[in-house]
């Protein structure tokens, strides 16, 4: 037929007679007809070997990342082919890079200098890395490698290429040319023979790769083979070596790849201006191998211009290993590593119980406990306050070593429960050490003792085991859209930044016409107008109501106003409030203003539209109630409430989903009043701004996903990784970024500490050492202001919030309880600097000259009268009694 005649095909046969193929016995045989009508079937038959490669005209490839090799007919090339993955190759888990494993470039440099030493061509005259090879967490990639014909230059063009074991299209990962051996280097070139080299300063390689994984590069014990590092003028010498476990696969290799790249981390030594950027090899030029299965290397780096250098590495006795011309790194976006959908992958999380062991020894036996197991089902605001004040209570306390035990029961759908939980969570990360949260089903008491023994700051105590809240990646689900477009779709709020942008959302991707939006000013409401016609230009009917959901007679009235032909099908409760202040600063009316908007509106609206037959009921939570957002601790109760109401309510059949948001980038009524400080003290804290496409993204998978509570926030990653390395990470982000891997000659000792670290030192540099320890994180804090040593910490910008956060990262710094009120008792870095010195080395700190200390820092005394303001008649003749009884 025709359709046949559209493509050639070529067959290639090689040793017909020399090369037979093995029949079942594993002999070999040659039956050729002897006259044409001979009537012998010839049909191949498969041996019993069929998983043999020379069964499939294959050779084996004799290398650790490739399998089977095949000679190109027409041009003398060759094709190698492998599968990588994590479960064949473990090792390679160890190069990862902002949480994505990557097969290192190094990797594509053997295998690429391995095809060419087939053909006699073993040098690489360049080879360009076009895109990053990704390794899957699960599944595997087929890998090619091609070494193509030999041009008039005398080079061979090599690629590599891969592909998912789905079938995916193929990727060229890198493109280059081989060509033969430059031969042996010149001897001036390794002058190894002397090391370490004459002139060379030596730099502390302690923390390296600690302060790599902060930067982003996520490199394992395999990978962590930099063990020495000197400096001569802009030339970089150092000693890597493999650890114990590869190198015994080292002679597999020509050059293991974990210990070229391990040579490479030498350029991060460079004495240049520090780069915040992701950097990877790029384009590798003159790139020879002149000896093989070394397992340890004495390296030299030069630059060659910007972000380049070359790399010559010998042997331990100076003799050349492997040179490389010019080496030039590329800056990477981390975010655009990922193979899938990185944008709502790394936006997207949920909250797993994860069961942990707990150890022998228990604690806790004489630490006081606010038991609420008998609470439940109680009104949200009411539990909320009492608890607000019992913790107030006992952060005041003098006993600064004191821990309260919080105890609940079913804080995971009971709202008033959660509610507590949201608040505490707060106050843990406001005053971290002094409280814990736990969750007890019923007859799971005594699991107490053990569980508050495993460090924990939440737990949860149900079918005889102990777990503990983590925030994991949520699956993406697949599907359609639930919603109706000739339904009405309400959405609360609906005039604010993030209700006019689910409903310009709904309406052009959802294909929604009909739509009833209420906030507290409706029409009047600034920019409801302009929406409306923006709305109605799209196609849209829209009506726009001044009504509080959290009014039900006015949310009753509002509901009226539904077409009986467009019935209501979806809801979208976007309305809120904030009212910060710092946890010993919150009270009842902090807690009112809050919850009204968030649970009374919600409560409302299910309960006014639970005979529609919703098809989406989406609600707008926020990630404080998980996280504990500093200085929200009513707002993250509120936020947690309706979390737990979302779980009840999907547990019933309601389609409901609570969604709780990180930050956006587009300022809102909520949100307006952050400036640059607050910004930065939220994405150090984890949290990146969430673009409007982004977060409409997020907001689809929440309507397709089974999970009723979803938290969708983009995560500061390097952020956390730095809050790992320096032991502030939050307990509840711990599966997220685990903290770096050391290789056995890495580990700590506890000499190590800080306490020892000054002890060791003259007695003139210990305040000097704390100095710039204050300065550096009251800088950080600052987002990047310098703090000059005699500055009052009010004078530079210093307000509650960052007063908590300075007191808690010198905490974990120094290993020391600091109360609250830290930079208020020593208001200068100067001060606050003796007063750690006394606290560390108490016999050894000389004699505190008196300082003033600040009994009140100003911002303090303006929430004070924030809150005085706020009050009515009767909270003031209360506080007017209550302070004449004091």
């Amino acid at each position: 037929p025709a359709r046949f005649h559209t493509s050639l095909a070529v067959l290639h046969t090689r040793g017909v007679v020399t090369d037979p193929l093995p029949d079942s016995t594993g002999h070999t045989h040659v039956d050729l007809p002897t006259y044409p009508f001979q009537h012998q079937s010839y049909w191949l038959r498969a041996p019993e070997s069929a998983g043999n490669l020379g069964t499939a005209g294959l050779d084996d490839a004799e290398h650790p990342l490739l399998g089977a090799v095949v000679e190109l007919p027409e041009d003398g090339g060759v094709l190698l082919t492998g599968r990588l993955s994590l479960g064949s190759h473990p090792w390679l888990a160890d190069h990862a890079v902002s949480g994505t494993v990557l097969v290192p470039g190094t990797a594509l440099v053997e295998m690429a200098v391995h095809a060419g030493d087939l053909v006699g061509t073993g040098a690489l005259d360049e080879l360009v890395v076009e895109a990053p090879l990704v390794l899957p967490a699960s599944g595997e990639v087929r890998v090619q490698v091609t070494a193509g014909a030999l041009d008039e230059l005398g080079r061979r063009s090599v690629t590599v290429h891969s592909r998912g074991a789905d079938g995916e299209a193929w990727t060229r990962h890198a493109s280059g040319f081989l060509t033969t051996r430059a031969g042996e280097p010149a001897a001036e070139a390794f002058d190894f023979g002397v090391w370490p080299p004459q002139g060379a300063e030596a730099l502390s390689v302690a923390d390296f790769y600690d302060l790599r994984y902060v930067a982003g590069y996520e490199y394992g014990p395999v990978f962590q083979g930099l063990r020495r590092v000197w400096r001569r003028g802009e030339e970089l010498f150092a000693e890597v070596a493999l650890g114990e476990e590869a190198a015994g696969d080292a002679k597999a290799f020509g050059l293991h790849p974990a210990l070229l790249d391990a040579a490479l981390h030498t350029a991060a030594f460079a004495d240049q201006p520090k780069d915040e950027r992701t950097l990877l090899p790029f384009a590798w030029n003159g790139v020879t191998l002149h000896a093989t299965g070394a397992t340890a290397l004495r390296v030299r780096l030069a630059p060659r211009g910007a972000d380049a250098v070359s790399v010559q590495a010998a042997d331990g006795t100076g003799n050349p290993v492997a040179s490389v011309g010019s080496l030039a790194f590329r800056a990477v976006d981390p975010r655009q590593l990922d193979s899938g959908d990185a944008g709502v992958r790394d936006a997207l999380f949920r909250v797993e119980w994860q069961e942990v062991r707990t150890p022998e020894e228990t604690v806790g036996a004489d630490w006081p406990v606010l038991d609420l197991t008998g609470r439940t089902g109680e009104d949200v605001r009411l539990l909320a306050g009492e608890v607000l004040a019992a913790v107030q209570a006992h952060l005041a306390a003098e006993d600064e070593d004191g821990r309260l035990v919080v105890l609940t029961r079913g804080a995971v759908d009971d709202p008033a429960q959660a509610a507590v939980w949201g608040l505490v969570r707060t106050a843990q990360n406001e005053h971290p050490d002094r409280l814990v949260l736990v969750d007890a089903a019923e007859g799971d008491e005594g699991l107490l003792p053990a569980a508050l023994a495993t460090g924990e700051p939440q737990l949860a105590l149900a079918d005889g085991r102990v777990r503990i809240p983590r925030l994991v990646r949520a699956e993406v689900a697949e599907g359609p859209s639930p919603l109706d477009p000739e339904g009405t779709a309400l959405i609360t709020g609906g005039t604010g930044t993030l209700g006019a942008l689910a409903a310009r959302h709904l309406v052009t991707e959802h294909g929604i016409r009909h739509l009833l939006l209420l906030s507290r000013r409706g029409p009047e409401a600034p920019g409801a107008d302009a929406l409306t016609r923006d709305l109605t230009s799209l196609g849209a009917r829209v009506t726009v109501l001044a009504a509080d959901a959290a009014d039900r007679d006015r949310l009753t009235a509002a509901l009226a106003a539904v077409d009986p032909d467009h019935p209501l099908t979806a809801v979208v409760h976007t309305a809120g409030v904030l009212s910060d202040a710092t946890f010993g600063a919150q009270t009842p009316r902090h807690l009112d203003a809050v919850f009204a908007p968030k649970t009374d509106a919600a409560r409302n609206l299910h309960e006014l539209t639970r005979d529609r037959n919703l098809a989406a009921f989406v609600l707008y939570s926020s990630a404080a109630g998980i996280l504990g957002n500093p200085g929200q601790a009513n707002y993250a109760a509120a936020n947690a409430a309706l979390d737990a109401y979302a779980r009840r309510l999907r547990a019933d059949g309601v389609p409901a989903v609570s969604l709780a948001w990180g930050l956006w980038a587009d300022a809102s009524g909520m949100t307006g009043h952050l400036d640059g400080g607050d910004q930065d003290r939220m994405s150090r804290q984890g949290a990146l701004a969430l673009t409007a496409e982004e977060g409409m993204a997020l907001f689809d998978e929440g309507l397709r996903s089974p999970e009723a509570v979803l938290v969708a926030s983009r995560m500061n990653v390097p952020a956390l990784r730095a809050a790992a390395a320096d032991g502030t990470l939050p307990a509840v982000f711990r599966s997220l970024v685990s903290p770096p891997r050391r290789a056995a000659h890495g580990a700590r000792t506890d000499g190590e500490s800080l306490a020892g670290q000054l002890a060791a030192l003259p007695e003139a540099d210990r305040s000097r050492r704390l100095l710039e320890l204050v300065r550096g994180h009251a800088s950080t804090v600052l987002g990047g202001q310098s703090v000059q040593p005699a500055q009052a910490f009010k004078d530079v910008g210093f307000d509650s919030l960052t007063a908590v956060e300075l007191r808690n990262r010198l905490s974990a710094a120094t290993g020391v309880r600091l109360p609250a009120t830290l930079i208020f008792d020593h208001p200068s870095p100067a001060a606050l600097a003796r007063h750690l010195l006394a606290e560390l080395l108490p016999e050894t700190a000389p004699e505190q000259e008196e300082t003033a200390a600040v009994p009140v820092a100003a911002v303090a005394v303006e929430e004070e009268l924030h809150r005085i303001a706020a009050m009515d008649a009767d909270d003031l003749v209360a506080r007017a009694l209550g302070a004449l009884g004091n």
